[in-house]
């Protein structure tokens, strides 16, 4: 009976470690997933040349019309060049995906997921980022940013921004003081849901920025702690730059930090 003690308290001995590798292995899964979902741009091939192949027949045949056969544009934006860099820098490829999503305007019908992210890989194609291995997916859209030439932190002039800061001044010249550096936003109008809670979370800075076209009056925010959203234009001279405005929020009704 010994012996057979012996071989029952082995075959436990082996039913630990058997788990013990299932959980290795399960730990080396999640790492592996989780490393092909880290953060990346544009520049690190995303895509596939066979992806953005297929992506073109559906461009041709969905968005040509009004994006242009050389994606110059038409009675849409422009998806190439100057004006794809500044549209899109610093933004993720999911808020490329939602606009798409949108077009054209009034459509009753939409694409799979799958053909936009096809023709977001030709557009990628056309604007000179390379190829990889591995096809763009829908799920990892949101972890690939749009990168100019300039590298992932800059800010392109004109480029739709977000910035929080104390508002001061009057209807002659207003002033967002005290203000954070600038971000990237998709949207024009005033944040809400995750992106408010980042600009409520966002700490004041050194920055200052002049508000033009400012409408309507944002007199009653005045000593405010402010989202305010537009597109930045840079003084070339060096000096503080300013936001062509397009909304103004109140964050708070004090400007302390």
């Amino acid at each position: 009976m010994k012996p057979m003690k012996r071989q029952r308290g082995q075959q436990r001995l082996s039913g630990k470690a058997w788990v013990l590798g299932a959980a290795v292995v399960g730990v080396w899964c999640a790492s592996a997933l989780a490393a092909a979902q880290e953060e990346r741009t544009v520049k690190a091939g995303v895509y596939t040349s066979a992806q953005a192949v297929r992506g073109r027949t559906q461009y041709e045949s969905t968005c040509m019309r009004c994006h242009g056969a050389d994606l110059s544009g038409g009675a849409g934006r422009s998806l190439t060049g100057d004006v794809f860099v500044r549209d899109w820098t610093g933004l993720t490829l999911d808020r490329l995906f939602d606009r798409m999503q949108s077009m054209p305007p009034g459509a009753t019908e939409a694409l799979a997921g799958d053909a936009y992210v096809d023709i977001i890989s030709y557009v990628l194609e056309r604007n000179g980022y390379p190829a990889g291995e591995a096809e763009l997916s829908v799920a990892g859209l949101t972890t690939v940013t749009v990168e100019g030439e300039d590298g992932p932190g800059v800010v392109p002039n004109f480029a739709l921004v977000r910035v929080v800061g104390c508002l001061g001044g009057d209807a002659a010249r207003w002033v967002l003081s005290n203000a954070s550096d600038e971000v990237r936003s998709a949207d024009p109008a005033p944040s809400s849901d995750a992106e408010l809670a980042e600009s409520q979370a966002t700490a004041l800075g050194g920055r200052e920025y002049a508000l033009m076209y400012v409408f309507p009056s944002p007199e009653p925010y005045v000593g405010h702690r402010v989202e305010t959203k537009g597109l930045l234009i840079r003084d070339d001279a060096g000096g503080p730059a300013s936001l062509n405005v397009t909304s103004v929020q109140s964050l708070a009704a004090t400007c302390e930090p």
